[in-house]
């Protein structure tokens, strides 16, 4: 059945029969980028954060956030590449974590503490929902994931745009209020859903027997859901301590 996962579809381009990659190799993978990038971001974090070098810390947000994405869309398109490009990859999402932590640490304290532990029991709460079926990585749930998390994308960038190009920001969605904050917690769930079509991917790309570099590639798509949850939690809680 073909697939809505985007990265999932090359899966067929790219079969190994002799060298097939493993749930495991997927999961060493994942955890080796997830710890590169922490290492890199608490490194960067309490670097910015204890000289006060803000200066430092959005140069790193920015330029992790580009390099990060530019990356792993090459990885996308070129899952040949993957192994190659998995560890920059998750030192440009490094970059960005640690840059992003300082400022909102700055702006609101202790809300990226708050970020990391939802961020990481949200983790294990959806991969309980998985490995218990009680969320079912079905073809319609996919498309509806994958539907909300375009739309999602399309709306930030036109708020980028609109910020840059305006100096504007769309309005009430982005500001500190009911409607801006249901926004961020909506962003905040489609991101911990996309776990769910992580694991699924890594479980279908073994069964079909993709080649060893979709573990990388599943590394590099596990790390991006990582840090997009991380920054929607940061967002969402932004806003509600801004709020009170």
């Amino acid at each position: 059945m073909q697939s809505n996962n985007p990265i999932l579809n090359r899966v067929e381009t790219y079969s190994d029969l002799s060298d097939p990659m493993t749930v495991q190799g997927a999961v060493q993978k994942s955890v080796l980028l997830t710890v590169i990038a922490a290492v890199v971001g608490l490194s960067l974090f309490v670097y910015s954060f204890m000289t006060l070098n803000l200066g430092l810390a959005m140069a790193a947000a920015v330029v992790g956030a580009i390099g990060g994405l530019i990356l792993a869309l090459v990885a996308t398109f070129k899952p040949n590449t993957a192994r190659t490009l998995a560890i920059p990859y998750a030192l440009f999402e490094g970059a960005f974590l640690g840059g992003i932590s300082v400022i909102f640490q700055v702006k609101f304290p202790g809300v990226p503490l708050q970020a990391l532990l939802a961020t990481f029991l949200t983790t294990l709460v959806m991969f309980a929902l998985y490995r218990f079926q009680v969320i079912r990585a079905t073809e319609k749930f996919k498309a509806v994931v994958m539907s909300a998390s375009i739309a999602i994308a399309l709306v930030f960038v036109v708020q980028m745009v609109m910020s840059l190009a305006f100096g504007s920001s769309i309005p009430y969605i982005f500001e500190s209020n009911w409607l801006g904050i249901g926004f961020a917690a909506f962003v905040a769930v489609i991101a911990s859903l996309n776990l769910i079509l992580d694991f699924d991917m890594i479980e279908s790309a073994a069964a079909q027997r993709a080649p060893k570099n979709f573990e990388w590639l599943c590394g590099i798509a596990l790390l991006a859901t990582l840090v997009w949850m991380y920054y929607s939690f940061l967002r969402l809680l932004g806003l509600l301590q801004s709020n009170d």
